[in-house]
């Protein structure tokens, strides 16, 4: 089973099947080719959040690749500048290139060359794609942030009337495939070269990006972040993504719930509350520690505090004043005949990324950095030199004791851990069937809680307090 954002991807992944290939084979095949067919959501300088069960070993593993702020990007750099804040596209937004190294980071668990999985991206980026209608819209509703001729000239048929069904070739992309295949046993001389270019084009427009910001591996497997919900296992990627908060909004949601289920009045209005209270926590406390150690969203006693702030019977107060920014990802499933199973989602940050890159690679810059993080001292997800900001990409697969049950995911910023969590529901405690729980309709409670879209100050406000205040 294949399933991805893009006909294009879904075919080249199930041709790597049919060839004798296996999930993680597929998924690399799938990633390359959505940053061709879809490189307004998500390309190779971007952040990918991957929940993988591998069958053979029965091990259900995490695999993050993010990129990091540059170490000259301190708060002290931008305030130098005037700047209160990060700005959300340009030079001074991009974190350090990232979704490459998940490619060779999955290749111990592949059986066929990277050679192979890269050429369909390779050859479709050189001869052309196809422009859906999807990709049009997408693509014209952010070419305004593209800031370089070179990009806006590339990508201006998206904005074309009979766009749909115009061809789509990208240069620049089939080049840079054609190097990352070739520095498959040495990947650190491909993360010199492009260090290099990204050096050249931050010198060039005065952002902080050095090549030696570039040298580091942004992946990493380890064990997936688990939560047992009946009996099942719900698995997703561990900090600084928020699959976190997914299975924090899970776990209250077993504790708390009624008899009624999710989809009746008051079942929805527990989840808004615990959305509320898990979104708070995140501003509070979420981000990456810079000795390592990251708050635990799980443990016992944060569990209590959130459910504590849950009103049964009114809406509580705010913790998050954002407002939604469009931008960008996409998520693919991929499940093989030996019963490996594999969740992916990649992303740019916003539409198009930062909006600049390198034209000779068409490798257009990610700008979580300018997305995600703050200027504000002590804030848990400031920026920091070579810190990784919180993302809110993450997938998720369910075990049970037969093994795989389902994998899933979604794109759509801070929408994932509330759209996801109510399927989950649905699916785990409420005994809907899969089409039910996709079916049904699905609501959004904070369309966005983005740092720099908050109030300056978010505070924890104690239950009593609100209700003395309401």
């Amino acid at each position: 089973m294949v399933s991805t954002g893009s006909p294009a991807a879904t075919l080249a992944a199930l041709r790597i099947l049919d060839e004798g290939g296996n999930a993680f084979d597929a998924a690399v095949a799938a990633s390359a080719v959505l940053t061709v067919a879809l490189p307004m959501a998500c390309g190779p300088a971007g952040d990918a959040a991957v929940v993988f069960r591998d069958a053979a070993r029965g091990e259900v593993k995490s695999l993050i690749s993010l990129g990091r702020a540059p170490a000259a990007a301190t708060a002290d750099a931008f305030h130098e500048r005037g700047l209160r804040s990060i700005p959300e596209t340009g030079i001074l937004s991009v974190s350090t290139p990232a979704l490459i190294d998940s490619w060779y980071a999955l290749r111990p668990y592949c059986t066929l060359d990277l050679s192979r999985l890269l050429a369909p991206a390779a050859e479709m980026a050189e001869s052309g794609s196809v422009i859906t209608g999807q990709a049009a819209r997408w693509g014209a509703d952010n070419l305004d942030s593209l800031a370089q001729a070179e990009f806006a000239g590339l990508y201006a048929d998206y904005a074309l009337p009979d766009a749909p069904g115009r061809v789509l070739r990208q240069p620049g992309l089939a080049r840079l495939y054609n190097l990352v295949a070739q520095h498959a046993d040495s990947p650190e001389r491909l993360r010199a070269l492009l260090g290099e270019s990204v050096e050249r084009l931050s010198s060039e427009l005065g952002g902080f990006v050095r090549a030696e910001d570039c040298l580091a591996d942004h992946a990493e497997i380890s064990e997936a972040l688990t939560h047992p919900v009946g009996g099942y296992s719900v698995a997703t990627t561990p900090a600084p993504t928020q699959g976190t908060l997914l299975l924090q909004n899970l776990a209250l949601y077993t504790e708390l719930r009624g008899s009624g289920g999710l989809d009746t009045p008051e079942g929805i209005h527990l989840l808004t509350e615990i959305t509320n209270q898990t979104y708070g926590w995140r501003l509070r406390n979420f981000g990456e520690s810079a000795d390592g150690r990251d708050a635990n969203p799980l443990a016992p006693e944060t569990l209590d505090e959130l459910a504590r702030g849950v009103d049964p019977e009114r809406m509580s107060a705010s913790r998050c004043l954002g407002h939604y920014h469009e931008g960008d990802t996409t998520q693919f499933c991929i499940i093989d005949a030996q019963g490996n199973g594999i969740s992916w989602v990649q992303s740019l940050g916003l539409g198009f990324g930062s909006g600049v890159g390198m034209p000779e690679y068409g490798m257009l810059l990610c700008n979580r950095l300018g997305r995600s993080a703050t200027l504000r001292e002590g804030d848990p997800n400031s920026v920091m030199p070579g810190r990784r900001p919180v993302n809110t990409i993450f997938p998720w697969l369910v075990t049970d004791a037969d093994g795989l049950r389902w994998v899933g995911g979604t794109p759509g910023g801070d929408g994932q851990t509330q759209w996801n969590a109510q399927v989950l529901i649905r699916l785990l405690m409420d005994g809907r069937s899969p089409l039910a729980a996709l079916s049904l309709p699905r609501w959004t409670y904070y369309p966005g809680c983005e740092p720099e879209r908050t109030s300056t100050a978010v505070p924890h406000t104690p239950l009593s307090t609100v209700r003395e205040t309401r």
